[in-house]
């Protein structure tokens, strides 16, 4: 009964204080809101982002990562099109040989991307390489026979050339500004010519994703999860205005992963295809070296290094690095102070010099360490 009492002699209170009091939670709402608008970058130009019209005349905000969702997503039906009048279908024909079956005539698919308007073509080296002949088909129907002017199995590119011009070229953006979480379309021939054309959207997953195929190459690759097929090889990974920011060339195929598709970055196709186009084949800058393998824990103990990382290497023999004063199983450690603990690392550093630079490489010599300045030469592959 005590808690009754209590209860029934609660004085209710006036109507001027409930009136003030849903003045004052008004207020606070109010308050609340605006505070909570601002800190998730509702308003435009909060947090580093600048205001921006979409093409349907709609306000959207684009941040410092460039990821515009409402002006991507109402821009992907233009942009598709667009650059699909750049995008060609392959077809090829090469020969296999058989014991039993003899010389068989083997035909694959795959995708191109137009470079120039007179007619050169992108594609991945594996869907061009061993071919015999060549069919392109362009976005209007039009089929034309193509010559491979130059290809390069270290990065899996190629350029063919048809007879034509008055093409439409596509437009490449730069593949440094690329930042995950980015959206991304793949455009390409999945299946051939049935489906040619088609496009599939993601977002970028990864960057700088480092891949060995089954024959030993090693790429530098953006990550995606937009889907790409067999037949997407060689067509393009396409940003929100239309730029082509890399060329499809590996998909993870496996029961354990699920949209994992690569695409070499288009600052490499750029060089890649520049040297391709105006000599044949790409020019590059090397040690003049041959690789032996890896230092690891395992290598390192069995063989009492004082070192458990590094490149094991022999000079070609009146190559840059011999003249420099490298031996043979010379471990290379170090270029200009860069720690190279993997073949990887030490192609990605001398492929960021140029032909006649000079570089330090430091490398262990019978557990001791010693540098020399090599002077770096041409390659052409």
């Amino acid at each position: 009964m005590k808690y009754f009492n209590e209860y029934s002699s609660y004085r209710r209170p006036s109507w001027l204080t409930v009136v003030i009091l849903l003045i004052v939670a008004a207020i606070a709402g109010g308050l609340l809101s605006l505070y909570i608008a601002s800190a998730t970058g509702m308003f435009d130009k909060q947090d580093g982002q600048s205001s921006a019209v979409g093409s349907n005349g709609g306000n959207a905000t684009e941040n410092k990562t460039g990821v515009n969702w409402q002006a991507d997503l109402s821009n992907i039906s233009d942009i598709a099109d667009q650059v699909a009048q750049s995008v060609v279908c392959i077809e090829t024909v090469s020969e296999s040989t058989n014991w039993f079956f003899g010389n068989q005539e083997v035909t694959a698919s795959g995708s191109g991307l137009i470079y120039s308007s007179d007619g050169y073509i992108i594609t991945n080296n594996h869907v061009v390489a061993g071919a015999k002949n060549i069919v392109v088909t362009l976005a209007d129907g039009n089929q034309e026979k193509a010559n491979v002017i130059g290809t390069d199995t270290r990065s899996d590119l190629a350029l063919i050339k048809i007879p034509a011009s008055g093409l439409k070229a596509a437009e490449f953006g730069d593949s440094d500004k690329v930042a995950v979480g980015n959206l991304a379309l793949v455009i390409g021939n999945p299946g051939g010519e049935q489906f040619a054309r088609s496009v599939t959207m993601g977002i970028i997953s990864g960057l700088n994703r480092q891949i060995t195929t089954s024959e030993g190459s090693q790429f530098e690759l953006i990550q995606t999860d937009a889907a790409i097929n067999p037949g997407n090889s060689g067509g393009p990974l396409v940003n929100s205005a239309g730029q082509v920011i890399g060329i499809t060339s590996v998909k993870i195929i496996s029961s354990e992963f699920e949209g994992m598709g690569f695409a070499i970055p288009s600052n490499t196709v750029l060089y890649v295809i520049k040297s391709l186009f105006e000599h044949g084949y790409v020019i590059r800058p090397v040690l003049e070296v041959y690789i032996y393998g890896e230092v690891n824990d395992s290598v390192a103990d069995d063989n009492d290094l004082s070192v458990n990382y590094g490149v094991i290497v022999t000079p070609i023999d009146g190559g840059a690095a011999d003249k420099a004063g490298i031996k043979q199983y010379d471990i290379i450690i170090a270029i200009d102070e860069n720690k190279v603990a993997t073949t990887s690392d030490l192609q990605e550093i001398i492929y960021k010099h140029k032909i006649g630079d000079s570089v330090k490489v430091t490398v262990m010599r019978d557990n001791k360490e010693q540098s020399f300045n090599v002077v770096l030469q041409q390659t052409e592959e």
